[in-house]
Parts: C-alpha cells; sequence; structure tokens
C-alpha cells in the first residue's frame, strides 16, 4: 500500500520510548521549580479557582471537582485526580495544605478518605497567592487535551511552594524527592539573595536551618550533612520521633510519644511495638496504647525502675520511630527541561520566575491604565464643551452619523467615540466632570508609578522582595522539626540481651521444617503433627545462646534462641519464616550451642542465684577444642571446630562445599575417637577419627567411604565399646556393635553389615 513503511523496529522502539518517557517526566511525575506543582495538582487547584470556590466561597462537593477536573483539562482516572486532591487537603502531608477538605480526608493511621461523593473542599486562603494575577497575562497557556480551552503552563505563584510543601514522584529513570521547609525560613533565605545574589549554599543556610516535617519530629543530621546534601541536591535526612517521660502516682512512669517521624504510618507503628511486646524482646516494655487526638500522643507502659532511655532505644532501632527521608532535588527547570538542582538554584530559578511574573503584571496593568486614560482624555474633551457635542449627537440621525460627527469635531478616534456615546445621562450632571479629572489624575499618578518601577531593576526586585516579606508576615508560623544530631540525641548505650529474660526455651523442630518454641516440654512423642510429618529433634538452650540448624544444601544458620518467636498454638512456624532457604533446602540437624548443653566445665553452676554470672564464662578457647564431623551422601566429609558457629544472617553460612546432586546428609558431634559409617546398600565401615582431616573454613572434605552404586546413609562418632542403632527400609532398626567391625583406612568400602534389607538412617 501507498501509505506503508518500513522501520527498523529497534530504532522505532527506542524513539517511542523515549518520547514516552519524556512525557512521563514532564506531564506526569515531576514538579515545576517555578510553582512547585505536577500538572494533575495545577489542574485541580485552577479548576477549583476557575468554579470561583475560593477561601472565601462555600465548600463544594469533590465529586464536582474532579468532575470539572476531568471533564476540561486531566483526562486520566478518577482516583488518581481525587488522590492528589486529598493529598493537598491532608494537614500530615502538607506542610500548608493548598486544599481545605471538609469531611473524612485520612488520617495518620492509614485510613482511606471516604469517596469523593461524601467530601467537600475549596481552597485555603495561601492558595489565592499561588492563583493571584493568573489574569493579568503573567503566564503562559496552552490549549487542553480537546483543544477546546486553555489551562496554565505554569501558575504565577507567589509562595516558594516547592521548598515549602515538597514534592515527590517517581518517573522513567528519574524521580524526586522534596521534603517541606519552613515558610519564614525560605522567605528570609529568598530576601536574602534579592540582597546579596552572590550568597552560597552554606550562606542560605543561616536562614533555612533544614527541613520542616508537617508532622515534625527531630532531624539527627549536622550541618555538614544537610549542606553537602542542599549543595548535591541528593542525600538523605535521618528523622527520629519525640517522646517524653511522664511521672504516674505511686512513682510509676510512662513514656509517651509526642511526634513521629513524616510518612509513617502510627497505627503500623503501634503494632510493631505490640509485636515486640508480644514476642517479649523487651520484658520492660508491658504495653502500648493510643490516645491520639489532633496531636499524636502514644503511650508506652513501662515496668516499675526500667531504663526509658534504653527501652526507648531499643523501640528506635526496631520499628519507624527512625526513619531515613531520601532527598533527591529533580524537577522541571523553566525551559521545560528535568535535572537535579541545588537548594541555590531552586532559589534562582524561583526569584527569577517571580521577577518575570511581576514585569508581566506590571505591564498589562500599564496597559489597562494608558487605554482608560485614552478614554478618560475624550470624556474630558466632550465635557469641556458639552453643549456642543450634545447639539451634534441631537442634529443627527442614527448613531453612526453621530459617531462620525463627534469624531471629527473632537478629533477622536473609533473607541473614544463609541465610549462617549455610550455615557448614560445622569453622568452628564456638572459634578461628573470633577470624577473624571480626579480619576485621570490617580491614573496618572498609578501610570507614573509603574513606569517608574519598570524602568529600574532594584525597584522591580523591591516589588519581589514586598510581596514575599508579605507572604511570610500572614502564613509564616513556627518550626515543627527540631534539627539536632544523632550524638546529642543519643540515649544510653544498649545491649539487646540486656532485656532478655533469664531463662530456657525448648525448640522442637518436625522433619518438615515446623518450629515449635515453647517454655516447657513434657515428653515430645506426644506431640501432634501435620499430616505426613514427624519429630526430627527437640534441642533446649538460655533465651541468650545460639541455635545452628543445618541443612542437606551444607549451609548452617545461627541465630539466638530468643530472636525465635513462642509459639502461642498450632503446628509452629515454618523454617522459611526465619531463613532464606532454598528449594528442595530442608533441615537435617539442629544443635544448641548452650555450653550447658554442650557439657563444657564451669557451665552446670545453674541455681537461681548465681545463673547469670554462670553464663558469662569465658568459654571460647573450650568451644575451639570441640568439634562437629559433616559428611556429605558421596561419602566425604571433614571435622570442623563449633567455634565457626557464629551468628548468620538470614541467608545463613556455608559449612559444606557440594557439587551436582549431592547433598550434606549428617552433622554429628565429636565425642569418641572413631568413625561409623554406613552406606545404604547395608555396608558398615569404622575409620579412626585422625583419618579425618580438619578444616577450619567450608570445603568438601576427603573421601571418608567408597560409594559403588550406593549412597552414605549416615555416620556417627564413637568409641570401639559403643553400639550403633540403624533405621532399616522396613521401619525396624537394628543395634551393631562397634567392636565387631574391623578398623579399616579412610576410602574404604567397609563390609556388610544388613544383606537382605537397605538402610535407611544411622540414629
Amino acid at each position: 500500500m501507498a501509505k506503508e513503511k518500513t522501520a527498523d523496529i529497534q530504532e522505532e522502539l527506542e524513539q517511542r520510548f523515549l518520547t514516552y518517557a519524556l512525557s512521563t517526566i514532564v506531564s506526569r511525575s515531576l514538579p515545576d521549580v517555578r510553582d512547585g506543582l505536577k500538572p494533575i495538582h495545577r489542574r485541580v487547584l485552577f479548576a477549583i479557582d476557575q468554579m470561583g470556590v475560593t477561601a472565601t466561597a462555600k465548600h463544594v462537593k469533590s465529586a464536582k471537582i474532579i468532575g470539572e477536573v476531568l471533564g476540561k483539562y486531566h483526562p486520566h482516572g478518577d482516583s488518581s485526580t481525587y488522590d492528589s486532591m486529598v493529598r493537598m487537603a491532608q494537614d500530615f502531608s502538607m506542610r500548608y495544605p493548598l486544599v481545605d477538605g471538609k469531611g473524612n480526608f485520612g488520617s495518620l493511621d492509614g485510613d482511606p478518605p471516604a469517596a469523593y461523593r461524601y467530601t467537600e473542599g475549596r481552597l485555603t486562603p495561601i492558595t489565592s497567592y499561588l492563583l493571584n494575577d493568573i489574569k493579568k497575562d503573567t503566564v503562559e497557556f496552552k490549549l487542553n487535551y480537546d483543544n477546546t480551552l486553555k489551562e496554565p503552563v505554569v501558575l504565577p505563584s507567589r509562595v516558594p511552594n516547592l521548598l515549602v510543601n515538597g514534592s515527590s514522584g517517581i518517573a522513567v529513570g528519574m524521580a524526586c524527592s522534596f521534603p517541606s521547609h519552613n515558610l519564614k525560613e525560605v522567605i528570609s533565605a529568598l530576601t536574602a539573595l534579592i540582597d546579596d545574589p552572590d550568597l552560597t549554599v552554606a550562606q542560605l543556610m543561616k536562614f533555612i536551618k533544614g527541613p520542616d516535617f508537617p508532622t515534625g519530629a527531630l532531624i539527627l543530621n549536622s550541618k555538614a550533612e544537610l549542606r553537602a546534601s542542599y549543595e548535591e541536591g541528593q542525600g538523605a535526612i535521618k528523622i527520629r520521633g519525640e517522646w517524653m517521660l511522664e511521672d504516674l502516682p505511686r512513682g510509676k512512669q510512662q513514656v509517651v510519644i509526642t511526634s513521629i517521624p513524616y510518612g509513617v504510618n502510627k497505627a503500623r507503628l503501634i503494632e510493631k511495638i505490640a509485636e515486640i511486646i508480644l514476642s517479649k524482646k523487651l520484658p520492660p516494655l508491658l504495653d502500648v496504647r493510643d490516645e491520639s487526638d489532633k496531636e499524636v500522643r502514644v503511650v508506652l507502659e513501662i515496668k516499675s525502675g526500667a531504663e526509658p532511655e534504653k527501652i526507648m532505644s531499643y523501640v528506635t532501632r526496631h520499628t519507624e520511630l527512625e526513619t531515613n527521608f531520601q532527598i533527591n532535588f529533580n524537577c522541571l527547570k523553566p525551559d521545560g527541561s528535568p535535572g537535579r538542582l541545588s537548594l541555590l538554584e531552586i532559589c534562582r530559578y524561583f526569584l527569577d520566575f517571580r521577577k518575570e511574573v511581576v514585569i508581566r503584571r506590571l505591564n498589562h496593568e500599564l496597559a489597562l491604565l494608558e487605554k482608560r486614560l485614552h478614554i478618560l482624555a475624550a470624556f474630558v474633551a466632550i465635557f469641556r464643551d458639552l453643549d456642543k457635542a450634545l447639539k451634534l449627537i441631537r442634529s443627527s440621525s442614527a448613531r453612526k452619523e453621530a459617531h462620525d460627527k463627534l469624531k471629527k469635531a473632537f478629533d477622536l478616534d473609533d473607541e473614544q467615540t463609541s465610549a462617549i456615546l455610550e455615557i448614560p445621562l445622569y453622568r452628564l450632571v456638572s459634578m461628573e466632570i470633577d470624577k473624571i479629572l480626579a480619576e485621570q489624575k490617580e491614573k496618572l499618578k498609578e501610570k507614573k508609578r509603574i513606569r517608574g518601577i519598570l524602568d529600574s531593576t532594584s525597584k522591580i526586585w523591591s516589588e519581589v522582595k514586598g510581596e514575599l516579606e508579605e507572604i511570610g508576615e500572614k502564613f509564616g508560623d513556627k518550626r515543627r522539626s527540631k534539627i539536632t544530631t544523632a550524638a546529642a540525641t543519643e540515649t544510653k548505650e544498649y545491649n539487646i540481651e540486656d532485656f532478655i529474660e533469664e531463662e530456657d526455651a525448648f525448640l522442637v523442630v518436625s522433619q518438615n521444617g515446623w518450629l515449635r518454641k515453647l517454655k516447657s516440654l513434657g515428653d515430645p512423642t506426644t506431640l501432634r503433627f501435620k499430616e505426613n510429618d514427624a519429630l526430627l529433634c527437640t534441642v533446649r538452650a538460655h533465651l541468650r545462646e545460639p541455635i545452628a540448624f543445618f541443612t542437606n544444601f551444607g549451609m548452617v544458620y545461627v541465630q539466638k534462641m530468643y530472636s525465635l518467636p513462642y509459639t502461642r498454638s498450632g503446628f509452629g512456624d515454618p523454617v522459611q519464616n526465619f531463613f532464606k532457604f532454598g528449594d528442595g533446602e530442608r533441615i537435617i540437624e539442629v544443635l544448641s550451642l548452650d555450653p550447658r548443653e554442650l557439657g563444657i566445665a564451669g557451665s552446670e553452676a545453674m541455681d537461681k542465684e548465681d545463673k547469670q554470672q554462670a553464663l558469662k564464662f569465658d568459654a571460647a578457647a573450650e568451644m575451639d577444642e570441640l568439634e562437629l564431623m559433616a559428611a556429605s551422601s558421596s561419602g566425604y566429609g571433614f571435622r570442623f571446630p563449633l567455634s565457626n558457629l557464629t551468628e548468620t544472617t538470614r541467608s545463613g553460612r556455608r559449612v559444606m562445599t557440594l557439587k551436582g546432586d549431592n547433598r550434606m546428609l549428617c552433622v554429628a558431634r565429636v565425642t569418641g575417637d572413631h568413625v561409623f559409617l554406613a552406606s545404604d546398600r547395608g555396608k558398615g565401615l569404622v575409620i579412626t577419627l585422625e583419618d579425618v582431616t580438619r578444616l577450619s573454613g567450608s570445603g568438601t572434605g576427603v573421601k571418608l567411604m567408597k560409594l559403588v552404586d550406593a549412597k552414605l546413609a549416615g555416620c556417627k562418632c564413637v568409641s570401639l565399646k559403643d553400639s550403633v542403632d540403624l533405621l532399616l527400609e522396613d521401619g525396624k532398626t537394628r543395634s551393631v556393635a562397634v567392636n565387631s567391625l574391623p578398623v579399616y583406612s579412610r576410602g574404604s568400602q567397609g563390609v556388610f553389615i544388613s544383606k537382605r534389607k537397605n538402610i535407611v538412617k544411622v540414629i
């Protein structure tokens, strides 16, 4: 076909994706440096203003506002448009709200706003200063989406909205995150920059101390950190909620959280604190309740004699009571291009914009004055010879004839003549000329004043400065966020184990990896398990001691007993809740590293009075002497010191290097001087412990048993006097005396110990 064309698909995709990306950046996600608004916010405010719903008007239904925005300016979803309006009405989201909302507009607890058919809105007083002078040719307009109306490209904002209210957004390959600031501080910085255009960011920070969030809280960054963020246009603000101590009767005390970091959901924060209480990770913390009304008030009930500083230090580190706010000063420059700006550049762009707006407004006002003076000059000429004018009008047979006679007789133009012919009769009284002359005099004086401003750059800047100072005086308020350093607010050093109760716990592990932590344990055989599951092992340990979980993937996961939650009911929790297991990974052995369970000398003194001291003995040397032995299904293995088993992350640590479908089969305590090994085909082998190499790190080890068409069934460290129990494929067990087998060197095949039935496991 004639209209068809060929194109390289890669070039076409690149070009179209670039077009999409630029559209997202420019038309949706990034605010303009001049008015600090994204297109959706600008359209909502402009639509409300066009509806006449100003700060002094009656509230109107949000549904009406959203319909106006969607129908005329923003052909997108009603949900996102309403969300944008809601955000501008939330005093915990905006430092200086731009919409005065009536009804449920959400809360700090994350409650959603009511549907737009239930809420109402109008502009706030400060918003009028974003829209002032918009009808005075101060900004450019563009056609709306269907070319039937015009909308502003930018609002002629007198308010430095980008800095005082902040903004955030995610585009394609670009994002922005502006914190809010105190209006008085920003106005002071801008007026200082007008007086001295050579100011640096460091000098601006004498006025702008740092962000000022709607929810208050503490900002813990140093001046150097804040300066670096403002200079580079990126960084992180560390925010911490505030708390105080309240005295109660009978010498008791309670902690009251009075502010939370910006963007934190208060309900989720309280829920997290409640989880800490239920898991008993912080025993001195007894209860939490929300007593907030208009102000934040979260009460923490603590034990008598507890140290509040330590408690709050723990809460701060394990909840969102302390968070980071990322600074990313990406926005649209006046030419429409995106870029990351410094604080100084943002201020300069705004001031240049304000200068342009003032000049355009004054030129517009000057043009109106000149037009009015032109008409007034005609009125003065007519009133000086009113009888002649009336005679000419009365002698005319039609308006056009009167128009032509007046124009010629008084040397007027068409506009002046038309204005004279439209004068009502009552204005022909003798006193009217005095009003006209007074108006002419006033207009000439105003024209001279505007001309004087336009002819002087310094006067233009004085005009800009005066308007900014008016905003600061009218809407400025005290700072909410306090700026300090982390060192100045650092509470007492704490050790997480300071809060752990002095008690033992039992861990029940099933073969399918379900964990149950219990305060007491009777007969484990009476425990119920899920279908096709059974008991793997039980271990006991003090809450402060670690537990090691070994898996068939050659990994070990070590966690302190207190980090595992108590099981309140049911079959417990899957191990995947606590560790990052791979597909097919399962637990093969669990070991308590409690010195008492390991039999380390000196750990037996567990009387109630000296239990705490007994648990603090230095067992590092003995732990290094104790060993474990690991063996894989291919018959390889090695010994390693118990001291290797230190705490790990959720991802664990590798113990044995495995290849192919080889799996770690068993991990055993080294308690004797020989090793017993059995293959699944019924052979048994006894070797000396000295034949098993000792590794300090992970590895494959050495060949312990030669396996021909077989796999290792299990192993155990033994003495020659011991006997070993075997689990056979028919479910029965068989006991084998170790001394009944010859001692071979490692790598041997061994001898048959079960010719008819395969061996499943060494018990």
